[in-house]
């Protein structure tokens, strides 16, 4: 007997991209203010739906209720206070970041990451602590400690998520050196995070200057894009509009497969560079492609997940 068959049919709709940026800058230069009212503006500019998770001693409970450039007010978001008790273990990050969504938020503030890499519980004390529980294990294995790879991977996953929009701060810090006969010479600001964070966000902005109350906006400069809206190296002033155009590229303009091919073949390049230029590192490559099931899976074939897992390794 032929069953009865009734399909029914819906309207194609493609999946918004959801924003991964990191913002950057010295203490005082404005990221936190930056990252407000990019969430705000992303969150469909309700305050109620702008999460935060706060490492920075409850600093952002100073924005509620003073003025932005545009005159307006910092509205009442919701926050938590993620403290040295309970520690700063990426995955601590992650469980701040999975509440707020289900609580409905639809930008989530992570202010600041820095302390995920070097703070007391971050991936650097715990690789210490895993070299100080036996005489056996120094910091090159115990990078290899099972914890610690799991919680360094978590870095990756703190930084965006496709359910919603992800703002991050970093600390930077300017870093000296005493050269003979020249005296103390600067090397420039370097991030207080670890170094292959660089390839996960979408959108790299380096604060120049904080927004006021008399009418200046915020302004940074791109250090990495991958939003057409965006072009590398340029200084922006961060005007309402300028971060309307971002939420209306984010919802209509940025497919989020291209986004992902295009983040997946930034990795893939990186590990060619770091083979073609470390004999170790090629010793060591096929042992990490076993441990993550594509020993026999081609470099350029290798998908994301695994890719990004790799190069951390690598790095």
């Amino acid at each position: 007997m032929r069953t009865l068959f009734k399909p029914t049919f819906s309207e194609v709709t493609r999946a918004q991209s959801k924003a991964s940026i990191v913002i950057q800058g010295l203490s005082g230069k404005g990221k936190s203010g930056l990252a407000l009212m990019i969430a705000y503006v992303l969150a469909d500019k309700d305050w109620s739906a702008v999460y935060a998770g706060d490492t920075e001693n409850r600093s952002l409970n100073l924005f509620e209720g003073i003025a932005t450039h545009t005159g307006d007010k910092f509205g009442k978001f919701k926050k938590f206070d993620l403290l040295r008790v309970h520690g700063y273990r990426p995955s601590n990050y992650i469980a701040m970041k999975d509440a707020a969504i289900s609580a409905g938020a639809k930008a989530f503030i992570q202010d600041s990451i820095s302390h995920a890499w070097n703070g007391p519980g971050g991936v650097l004390q715990l690789v210490s602590q895993k070299e100080a529980e036996s005489t056996k294990v120094n910091k090159f294995n115990a990078w290899g400690d099972p914890e610690v790879v799991y919680e360094k991977d978590s870095i990756f996953e703190m930084i965006r998520d496709p359910e919603i929009h992800m703002i991050s701060t970093v600390r930077l810090k300017e870093k000296f050196e005493l050269i003979t006969g020249e005296g103390i010479k600067s090397l420039g600001e370097q991030q207080i995070q670890m170094p292959d964070l660089k390839y996960e966000p979408d959108l790299v902005l380096d604060m120049i200057q904080s927004g006021n109350t008399t009418g200046r906006p915020p302004r940074a400069k791109v250090i990495k894009s991958r939003y057409a809206i965006f072009a590398e190296g340029e200084t922006y002033d961060f005007t309402m509009e300028v971060i309307e155009q971002l939420r209306d590229y984010l919802a209509e303009g940025a497919d989020p497969a291209i986004i992902m091919e295009q983040q997946r073949l930034e990795f893939i390049n990186e590990i060619k560079h770091i083979l073609d230029s470390s004999k170790s590192k090629q010793t060591v490559w096929t042992i990490y492609k076993d441990e993550l099931g594509v020993a026999d899976t081609p470099l350029e074939e290798i998908p994301l997940d695994i890719a990004r897992k790799l190069l951390s390794r690598l790095l």
